[in-house]
């Protein structure tokens, strides 16, 4: 018996030496390192962007960043400066603009009041506006919160200018999407069409339904719970006495490819009147704290968890499989892990925020780089990893070829801007390492990156691809559509030739006048004025702070094409007048054919391409 407790007590007294022993050595002998959903150990995520960082002289003109696993901080980083002329440094203070990150507030609050019982997700969205709200509706099927979660909602790129430069003159929000109504162009539900004007749509519907300016709904129930104190939603940053001084320091800038020097952009302050799709400005960590409750399984801006679970469940899916490529509003984007997120673009720089749900792990990040940087792109793939491309293969990997030309869901489909559309146009071939991978889904190789698509069918037999919020649609007959433009631009530059030579035989006193003539003439220089309308629109689009085109201006160069081709229209009359009834001359003959050609094709240009349509769209 003695022996045997003698056994015991040794064998007690190994036990505990060893337990005592492990306890020194925790960390090395039994835990794993904590790594992101890369590979990169989370105490070498800044020593990654440092080094990078520090390799360029000039990485970004400023670039925040935070990169967070649940409620912790892993690292921040600020970089650069956010005006370089007073050499203000990007800090905690700075603030920016977070772009359509903003549309994600919209979705939250839509969610909200949908599980409070207030508004249904299916429901007709008229039945929460005002009478006769739509003015250029082409489809009388119901349109709905979800259809606008999703960008279904079937409208185009809005035409008219949803930016002011002048405090004063921005309209409610009412007033805003009144103004700018673009035109349905695809059946509710059928195509998927990144809308600003549709998501600030659901904000006006949140307005209707809560009875509060969505401005101070936002702030209410969404930045005062969060705790969000260095944000502003307003278009005007005026609910954020704080962020309006700080917005005033930031200044925004661009590379020069030439000579490697950054080239001051200026404040770039332009007032967005759809203010909710993009107006949201705040500081890097009330960015970092906004996408943490995304991660936060209290969900602490739901009031169940079940509705924030539902926010990410996803909501359109790559072909006929379960991957979701939209969900709710939210972007998806798989890299080595599924991300949920949204990104951001204002004419003063970029943002980004993306997270993985499982992990936990996120980022954020700010730039006052319109045009972005290096470092700006490489972040997420650094934290994330890459999308390997068998991931998601389904026991098949058949190459898929894509031909003809594809137009993108997401444009001016309608409207004074449908000619740039088909100037965008993207060539089947250019869509390289396509491969079918099951069940509709498809993948794009180019060696560096893989990205996935999914297989969409349209009416007609004709096939597309869908990429999250917006889709590649195929165009028949494109090299004919396009050649009918490029004659359009030749036939005015030939007009101008035509008249100048005429000029030059009436000095000579060799011109011979002819019957119709003059009405000829006005032809050729409808064409050219048609031509030159055409470049002042292009010239005013590319005004980047009105965030579109004015619309006094839409008006008067729509009617200034209505009436080039009412004149182009009277000269190929004229001309096939001359023909039948005086029969002239061989070479004339010749002459009033040509005639007849040229503003033939110049009405229909202005036709097909809706040169002249300034009203709905």
């Amino acid at each position: 018996m003695k022996k045997r407790n003698k056994l015991f007590g040794r064998l007690t007294a190994m036990l505990c030496a060893m337990g005592i022993t492990a306890s020194f050595f925790p960390l090395t002998v039994y835990a794993t390192e904590q790594t992101c959903p890369s590979g990169l150990p989370f105490d070498d995520i800044g020593t990654r962007i440092e080094t990078v960082a520090n390799m360029q002289t000039d990485v970004a003109a400023s670039l925040e960043l935070v990169v967070f696993c649940g409620d912790e901080t892993l690292y921040t980083g600020y970089f650069g400066e956010i005006n370089r002329e007073n050499h203000i440094p990007a800090d905690e203070n700075a603030v920016y603009e977070w772009g359509s990150i903003s549309k994600t507030m919209i979705w939250v609050s839509v969610l909200q009041l949908w599980e409070q019982g207030r508004l249904d997700l299916d429901a007709d969205i008229r039945t929460y506006l005002p009478d006769d709200f739509f003015q250029h509706l082409s489809y009388d099927d119901p349109i709905t919160i979800r259809h606008l979660m999703n960008h279904q909602g079937g409208w185009c790129e809005i035409t008219y200018s949803m930016g002011v430069y002048d405090e004063n003159d921005i309209p409610t929000l009412e007033e805003a999407l009144r103004a700018t109504e673009p035109a349905q162009t695809y059946r509710p539900g059928e195509v998927a069409a990144y809308s600003n004007w549709g998501a600030a749509l659901a904000a006006f519907v949140v307005e209707r339904i809560s009875g509060m300016d969505y401005c101070d709904y936002v702030h209410e129930n969404i930045l005062k719970p969060l705790g969000l104190e260095h944000t502003s939603v307003s278009a005007s940053y005026r609910d954020n006495q704080w962020v309006w001084e700080q917005r005033q320091k930031l200044k925004s800038y661009k590379l020069n490819g030439l000579t490697g020097e950054y080239e001051s952009l200026g404040s770039r302050i332009s007032y967005i009147t759809l203010y909710p799709a993009g107006s949201v400005t705040g500081t890097i960590e009330d960015l970092a704290k906004y996408a943490q409750a995304f991660v936060d399984e209290d969900a602490p801006l739901f009031q169940n968890k079940a509705t924030q679970d539902m926010l990410f469940s996803g909501s359109i899916f790559y072909g006929e499989t379960d991957i979701p490529s939209f969900s709710y509003g939210f972007g998806v984007t798989e890299y080595a892990v599924r991300t949920f997120g949204h990104n951001g673009a204002t004419i003063s720089g970029l943002s980004n925020m993306l997270f993985d749900r499982e992990s936990k792990v996120g980022v954020v990040v700010l730039t006052n780089e319109p045009a972005g940087n290096e470092l700006y792109e490489r972040i997420p793939e650094w934290i994330f990893g890459k999308l390997t491309p068998d991931r998601y293969a389904r026991g098949m990997n058949e190459p898929y070829k894509t031909d003809g030309y594809y137009l993108n869901s997401r444009s001016n489909v309608a409207g004074l801007f449908k000619f740039y559309t088909y100037l965008t146009a993207i060539p089947g071939e250019n869509l390289e390492g396509i491969s079918c991978i099951g069940n509709e889904l498809y993948q794009v190789s180019n060696g560096e990156a893989t990205v996935l698509m999914g297989g969409r069918a349209y009416s007609g037999g004709a096939r597309g691809f869908q990429l999250g919020s917006a889709e590649l649609m195929p165009e028949k007959l494109y090299i004919l559509k396009l050649c009918l433009l490029i004659t359009f631009f030749m036939l005015s530059v030939i007009s101008v030739f035509i008249i100048l030579i005429k000029l030059k035989m009436k000095r000579a006193g060799r011109w011979q006048h002819n019957t119709g003539m003059g009405m000829l003439t006005m032809g050729q220089i409808a064409k050219i004025v048609s031509t030159l309308s055409v470049f002042v629109l292009t010239t005013f689009a590319a005004r980047e702070g009105d965030y579109g085109l004015p619309k006094t201006m839409g008006v008067s160069i729509g009617i200034l094409q209505i009436i080039c081709m009412i004149l182009c229209a009277l000269a190929m009359f004229t001309s096939f007048y001359v023909l039948i009834a005086r029969k002239p001359a061989k070479l004339n003959k010749l002459r009033y054919i040509f005639n007849i050609a040229g503003n033939a094709v110049t009405v229909f240009a202005i036709a097909y391409f809706e040169m002249y349509r300034f009203w709905g769209c």
